[in-house]
């Protein structure tokens, strides 16, 4: 496609409609990166000083550099050297002449389909005749090819039936819901019963049960044990990928707030791969924690110039704005965020903690509606809304909620997360207090927000909220992230 058009921008969502089937599950937007990744792998590219593939910002692709057009006759001798196992530069030298830079690239097309056993950005099926042609390609270019496409193949499933469970389970993982994450985990538990060493699904296995406990407000105590062995089996099968490090990262933050490991295995994430939107994100986010919120922005902008149409990184990027409490840019970034998906519930939630902070009251209980409509009843509407009542002067209202959120808690279970909302609402600090104990006794990790949530301004003279950000972590000696939690 980059070639059919050179020099011009080819978008994100035209290769989504001419690539994508519609009843195909696919994690399009990782596919899609990971194939201009290998491309640039196989070019010795790169997204930051790119010389053949540019990356438009939110937007595509353009193919920049000067563009020959290849016979027929050239394209069957290159493919036959790729087939026989002949290395990239003999390839290139066997069509005589100096390369052009459209041979260049159909080869190395050529390589990152054959070596992967797959296009992950068409969703092709390889038979097994081409899969034995990818062994022949690997053994012919020993010693000459980037490190991270070497990697990278390490990484790839050894069946494409693994492959489609991989690509469902990064489906239902990116909508961020409880039922997604719980969809994803199935997926990825399939994917590595049939391939035992595919290091990629037992990464997203690990960041989905990660996850899963943050957005169902449970104890990670409840499948920290899964992710963790399921994130040391990805980095123990390819010391060398990058989602095994991020997923690893993320449990040391927010399980065991070990902000100082966080940070490595971040940081040695991005090493390996610089273009892994995730780890981008997600480093953002641990220096948003922090309360480092120039540099989160900035990991956060190149997360979403790897990934322009990711809602959860557009989100985060809100979430930034929010907690560095500009809330008019937060609400801004968010509002655009729900023009996409009005359903997209990390950026409803958001948006309504920004609004009481602005006192558009109104607006944030409207908001609120918004999620009792996508999600149902529960305990985190009732927990909400009287945290907006109380916010607003409304405190007899809001006790109303809170009795409801106490009658709800004697039929089942309600977590310390809702009950901190009701207790902060109605302005009852004792009982804030206690839950902020309770959840971390049992490891909660809405602790990371302790540093920086502006909901939290009226514990802070407290010395018990003091001791407790010094347990997390996160005292003021603790901004540089290279502290440990201390028991």
């Amino acid at each position: 496609m980059l070639l059919e058009k050179p020099g011009e921008i080819v978008t994100r969502e035209d290769m989504r409609r001419r690539l994508w089937a519609s009843d195909t599950f696919v994690d399009f937007e990782h596919s899609l990166n990971s194939a201009i990744k290998k491309l640039r792998a196989a070019l010795g590219d790169s997204s930051g000083n790119a010389r053949y593939v540019e990356t438009i910002p939110r937007v595509g692709y353009r193919f920049i550099a000067p563009v020959e057009q290849l016979s027929a006759k050239a394209l069957s001798a290159a493919s036959v050297s790729v087939d026989a196992g002949s290395s990239l530069a003999s390839a290139i030298t066997q069509l005589s002449g100096k390369p052009s830079w459209k041979r260049l690239l159909w080869i190395a097309a050529v390589v990152v389909a054959v070596s992967g056993a797959y296009v992950s950005w068409s969703y092709t099926r390889i038979h097994q005749t081409q899969a034995k042609a990818a062994s022949k390609t690997s053994g012919g270019l020993k010693g000459r090819e980037p490190v991270s496409f070497v990697r990278r193949s390490m990484s790839s499933p050894r069946s494409t039936e693994a492959h489609d469970l991989y690509l469902k389970g990064m489906y239902f993982w990116n909508k961020r819901t409880v039922a997604g994450f719980q969809q994803a985990i199935e997926c990825f538990q399939q994917a590595t019963s049939i391939d035992s060493n595919y290091a990629l699904a037992y990464a997203g296995l690990a960041n989905s049960y990660t996850l899963l406990t943050a957005y169902s407000s449970s104890s990670a105590i409840l499948y920290t044990s899964q992710a963790r062995a399921a994130a040391s089996r990805a980095i123990q099968l390819d010391e060398g990928l990058a989602e095994g490090h991020t997923a690893l990262a993320l449990i040391e933050q927010n399980h065991d707030w070990d902000w100082q490991t966080s940070d490595k295995e971040y940081r040695r994430a991005i090493e390996l791969n610089p273009d892994y939107s995730t780890a981008h994100q997600w480093y953002g986010e641990h220096l948003m924690w922090l309360g480092r919120f120039d540099e989160a922005l900035k990991e956060s902008d190149r997360a979403g110039q790897l990934d322009p149409l990711s809602l959860i990184i557009a989100s985060d990027r809100g979430a930034i704005l929010y907690f560095s409490r500009d809330y008019d840019r937060a609400i801004e970034q968010l509002n655009a965020v729900l023009r996409k998906d009005p359903n997209f519930g990390r950026a409803n939630l958001l948006i309504t903690f920004a609004y009481v902070q602005k006192r558009m009251f109104p607006r944030a209980v409207a908001q609120t509606d918004v999620g009792r409509r996508i999600y149902g009843d529960g305990p985190w509407y009732w927990s909400l809304l009287a945290y907006i009542y109380g916010r607003a002067g409304q405190l007899e209202r809001a006790r109303r909620e809170l009795e409801k959120l106490e009658k709800m808690s004697r039929q089942e279970q309600v977590g310390p997360e809702s009950m901190l909302w009701a207790h902060l609402g109605v302005g009852d600090k004792e009982e804030a207090l206690a839950d902020l104990e309770k959840a971390y006794s049992e490891h909660f990790g809405m602790l990371t927000t302790l540093k920086i949530d502006p909901a939290f301004d009226p514990l802070r003279g407290d010395p018990r909220f003091q001791d407790l950000l010094r347990r997390v972590g996160l005292a003021d000696n603790g901004a540089t992230g290279t502290n440990t939690p201390k028991p």
